[in-house]
């Protein structure tokens, strides 16, 4: 009995620092998502996606998908775009899916050490595509298929953005073995 309720004791502490790391990611896609501005040519993109990237590929599933959203859909409340929240909270969670996939992959080989490896890589092309889909499907349902068509060469340039800083602060915190210090407790 003392062992599983030890167990139950583990278990429980382990949720609350996940749920308070989560948050924290939450945080992170808000800020960078509503507050770090990118110019482009075409107006401005956000850091918010890097954030999504490296969430996704740091936290467990359910985690990784609900920081993404929650974090995603503060960003348009913030920014004075509430329209906007609800389909972008279900585009950025379903930004998580391709790299949450990608982990369950990598951990069932015991590869998963590591944020960035060709197949955390790969995952920017479908996740890509959900954003490019998702914005393009929001876009026709609340404006017009004229509009969505208008806006859709520019919905590139925010997951590419996204894409160069995920793989710069990937990069940096691989040589640091952050995701090995970060499950070391767990």
């Amino acid at each position: 009995m003392k062992n599983t309720a030890a167990k139950n004791t583990l278990k429980s502490q382990t949720d609350v620092k996940m749920i308070a790391i989560s948050a924290m990611f939450a945080a992170l896609i808000t800020v960078t998502t509503a507050f770090i501005k990118i110019p482009t040519a075409l107006g401005y993109s956000h850091a918010g996606d890097s954030m999504i990237y490296l969430a996704s590929s740091i936290l467990p599933a359910p985690f990784a998908i609900i920081a993404s959203a929650v974090g995603g859909a503060l960003a348009d409340l913030l920014s004075g775009y509430a329209i906007w929240a609800i389909p972008t909270a279900i585009i950025k969670a379903l930004n998580a899916v391709p790299f949450v996939i990608c982990r369950l992959f990598l951990k069932k080989r015991g590869r998963d050490e590591k944020i960035l490896s060709v197949p955390t890589i790969l995952m920017l092309i479908p996740t890509t595509i959900v954003t490019v889909g998702g914005y393009f499907v929001a876009n026709v349902l609340l404006y017009d298929f004229p509009a969505a068509i208008a806006e859709l060469a520019t919905w590139y340039l925010q997951p590419g953005i996204g894409a160069i800083i995920f793989l710069a602060l990937g990069a940096g915190l691989d040589a640091m073995n952050f995701k090995k210090r970060l499950y070391r407790y767990y």
